[in-house]
């Protein structure tokens, strides 16, 4: 018996075949689609584990409570208040007038100081013997005791001229010349004092030696400057104002002022240390084109008179304005920028734009709204923790 076998149909294996690649291709597009979205939900799912873990954007600067109160940072909510107009000029600490006398020698001699301590900063107390003056060494004698007697001599011719005078045995020529001379010595006599040969000279006012002019040994005439004595205890800050700023003198009222040099760059404010305007200028110095005024006020101790400053003379008041210390700035290449804390332990770095600024605090004119908390002191400790490698507990990268 014989079995047949049929040929296969050409049109059916063609068909076959593109099933069966269909087939495989849809099959790898569903498993690479599959993969694609599996490492998509994976990244996504990090991201929200990061953010979760730190709760907070890339921008803010995390600083937490404890860190900030070790490092002395504290804020403040930025509210308008009154700013003056401020007009920053040059000045000098000068010392008021009447609590600085000069000890002046009484006769011409050789001084010796009564004390060897006696120095620059010395406390002296009024009425103290500073020096003494000896003419025992001087080769023409003492010339108090000569002026004693000149004086002595002029008064016996002046008297004798007198009675001759009333005699008419003399003419009034006579009798006046003999009145000149007895007035002359009488002068010389009284500014170079008794005949003693050695004198004390004494202070005139409590206080403290400004300055010690001469030396033991030194040779020194009647009048001569021999010591400065100040009390320092009232000031005079004089302030050099350019003749532009002329018309703001009317409506200046106090003002801050900073010492120029030293490492002390405290601001002082002649409100806390009861200054007040003594005088202010009302003509230009034709040397120098500008117009003095000047403050009188309190010494707090360490304040050095003869100092210069950098003074911001404080005119009329200006309401609703935006302020902040000087300490809640800092500067990077010419810009200003303030921290402002967004939340109990993350602060954000804000670029501002600031106008004038009277020493202690200065103006914002951009950057900030009323109601901002703003780091006012410890601000370059937020700004070190923000460029920091260390990553505050809690919180890692």
């Amino acid at each position: 018996m014989k079995k047949y076998f049929h040929k296969p149909c050409l049109a059916c294996l063609a068909a076959l075949s593109a099933l069966a690649l269909t087939g495989c291709h849809s099959h790898n597009e569903s498993a690479h689609s599959a993969d694609g979205h599996s490492e998509e939900v994976h990244a996504e799912g990090e991201a929200e584990k990061e953010a979760d873990a730190h709760g907070h954007d890339a921008n803010e600067i995390v600083f937490e409570p404890e860190q900030a109160a070790e490092a002395g940072v504290a804020v403040d909510t930025l509210r308008p208040g009154s700013f003056a107009e401020v007009v920053a000029v040059t000045g000098q600490v000068l010392p008021a007038q009447g609590s600085e006398a000069t000890v002046t020698a009484t006769m011409a001699g050789i001084v010796t100081l009564t004390n060897a301590t006696l120095t620059d900063g010395a406390a002296v107390a009024s009425g103290q013997a500073l020096f003494s003056i000896s003419a025992r060494q001087m080769a023409d004698g003492n010339p108090a005791a000569a002026a004693a007697a000149e004086l002595e001599a002029a008064r016996q011719d002046y008297e004798r001229a007198k009675k001759l005078a009333a005699d008419q045995l003399i003419a009034a020529r006579e009798l006046e010349t003999a009145r000149q001379r007895f007035e002359t010595a009488t002068a010389t006599a009284q500014s170079l004092g008794n005949a003693k040969q050695t004198r004390s000279v004494a202070a005139p006012i409590g206080g403290y030696v400004k300055n010690v002019l001469v030396r033991s040994g030194d040779y020194v005439s009647a009048g001569q400057p021999l010591a400065t004595v100040t009390q320092s205890r009232r000031l005079q800050l004089r302030a050099e104002v350019p003749e532009r700023h002329y018309n703001i003198l009317p409506r200046v009222e106090s003002a801050n002022f900073r010492l120029a040099s030293g490492g002390n760059r405290t601001v002082y404010s002649l409100a806390s240390l009861g200054g007040s305007l003594v005088s202010c200028g009302r003509a230009v110095d034709t040397d120098d084109f500008f117009v003095p005024v000047v403050f009188e006020f309190d010494n707090v101790g360490d304040i050095v008179p003869g100092s210069f400053a950098e003074v911001y003379l404080l005119g009329s008041p200006r309401e609703g304005v935006l302020s902040l210390p000087v300490s809640a700035l800092t500067e990077e290449q010419g810009l200003h920028f303030v921290y402002v804390r967004t939340s109990r332990h993350t602060y954000r770095k804000t670029e501002v734009q600031t106008g004038i600024t009277d020493g202690a605090r200065v103006e914002i004119t951009h950057g900030l709204k009323a109601g901002d908390v703003v780091v006012t002191k410890g601000a370059i400790q937020v700004k070190l923790a923000a460029s920091s490698s260390v990553v505050p507990e809690g919180h890692s990268h």
